[in-house]
């Protein structure tokens, strides 16, 4: 089934695209739960993890360069077959529902917790189901377009973190490598779920509109996560003491609580509800993707009874199950193992079978 291409998306859009697919509730405890297992070294975990994200994203283009106009619910059943490629398919496109579930049950827990803790589950639920509704209704261009809007928070939360640096202790980063390079390669596999998101480039590559740019495009939007990632972590290392990070649950959270203003109290309150446009763009560009994905499956064009369904049934969840803080953090290791199959290995698997095959067709 091809893809209905109703709008065109420019480079830019692209880049906020795939970093807004990225950045969403792991930045939150990611200083935290790097510290954990790499100490002070932490940050060179997310520049390795830059690293193996940036190369994932450009196998990923590679592979979709053969069929430009295509999504990868189209490529795959033109590889594997009609029955295979359905099969495969239902597996991908519930990766992108986990994903979507995942996120927004953590987000409606930290805005839970921290800003309206006597408000019921089902009630934060329903409040941010109408905005997903009202965009994701429409197609790729309309998520495009509020990616773009909302992207000057990113510069916003750059600026904010250079503030507590005035009182920041330099030597906490020293010594480097203190105890080797082993704790840095265990502690990649906790920046796995920190990048993950740019795989959602398989399916809004075909509504790029100059698919020359697309590799630019994935390797700006990844740095710029990384210098998100880079910025905070090293802001949080060097304001806390290295054990002090260890008992900090939301070092991210924490530090923005200590920044003060004469005219303004509660600064963190601010903090979150800016903070939620970005978890947004998590959730909606997930379920855009899984959308695309179970209408493919179906055999439907359009996408839009299927998030009815889906946003009925996580308010009809809501009512009756609240997930504990334990339950999202193993849900979040599950999404991280998946990830890791997604987002990286299956990239390498397609690049090397189109490539064998494109070879074994010109000998024949």
């Amino acid at each position: 089934m091809k893809k209905v291409k109703p709008i065109e998306i420019s480079q830019y859009q692209f880049i906020t695209l795939i970093f807004g697919s990225q950045v969403g509730i792991g930045v939150l405890s990611l200083p935290s739960d790097l510290a954990k297992i790499s100490g002070t070294d932490s940050w060179i975990a997310i520049l390795a993890g830059w690293i193996l994200a940036v190369i994932a994203s450009v196998m990923i283009i590679q592979v979709m360069k053969k069929h430009p106009e295509e999504t990868l619910y189209d490529l795959i059943p033109r590889y594997f077959g009609k029955v295979m490629g359905k099969a495969i398919n239902i597996c991908i496109a519930f990766y992108f529902y986990f994903a979507f579930f995942t996120s927004f049950f953590a987000s409606v827990s930290i805005m839970q917790l921290e800003l309206l803790p006597k408000t019921p589950d089902y009630a934060l639920v329903i409040l941010f189901a109408v905005p997903v509704y009202l965009i994701l209704r429409h197609h790729a261009g309309v998520l495009a377009r509020y990616s773009q809007a909302t992207f000057g928070m990113f510069l916003w939360l750059l600026a904010l973190y250079v503030i507590p640096l005035k009182d920041a202790v330099w030597l906490h980063l020293l010594p480097v490598i203190k105890e080797g390079w082993m704790p840095v390669l265990n502690s990649m596999k906790t920046t796995t779920l920190s990048y993950l998101g740019f795989e959602t480039a398989f399916i809004f590559y075909p509504f790029l509109k100059n698919k020359s740019a697309a590799v630019k495009g994935v390797i700006i939007g990844n740095t710029l996560t990384m210098l998100l990632y880079l910025i905070v972590t090293i802001v949080c290392i060097v304001s806390f003491s290295p054990k002090g990070i260890l008992t900090i649950g939301l070092p991210t959270l924490k530090i923005v609580k200590v920044v003060e203003f004469r005219f303004l109290e509660r600064f963190e309150i601010i903090f979150l509800v800016m903070y939620l446009f970005l978890l947004s763009k998590v959730w909606m560009f997930n379920l855009y993707c899984g959308l695309v994905g179970s209408s493919h499956v179906l055999g439907k064009a359009d996408h839009r009874p299927h998030l009815v369904v889906c946003l009925v049934c996580l308010i009809a969840l809501s009512l009756f199950y609240s997930p504990e803080f334990d339950e999202i953090d193993r849900f979040k290791s599950i999404w991280s193992h998946m990830g890791t199959y997604f987002a990286f290995a299956l990239p390498l698997f397609l690049l090397v079978f189109t490539r064998s095959m494109d070879r074994l067709r010109k000998e024949s």
